[in-house]
């Protein structure tokens, strides 16, 4: 399990973007959309407003909605 980080633009409400955390059962190393936040200190990711990381289980990957890079 690898934890990662991605930007979420909340547009057309908003022209703010905001990172949020994922967790993702079952990967590690890079996957496209996604920085991964494994070497990331806390202080790092406070600074980018993450604070929590939500997990997602395996069974909802394994429907090919993530894919690592090759």
């Amino acid at each position: 399990m690898a934890r990662y980080i991605q930007k979420i633009s909340l547009r057309p409400y908003s022209e703010t973007e905001i990172w949020t955390g994922w967790e993702l059962e079952g990967l590690e190393g890079q996957v496209d959309g996604l920085v991964l936040a494994e070497a990331m200190s806390s202080e790092e990711l406070a600074k980018l407003g993450v604070s929590e990381f939500q997990r997602i289980p395996r069974e909802y990957l394994d429907a090919g909605e993530f894919r690592p890079r090759k």
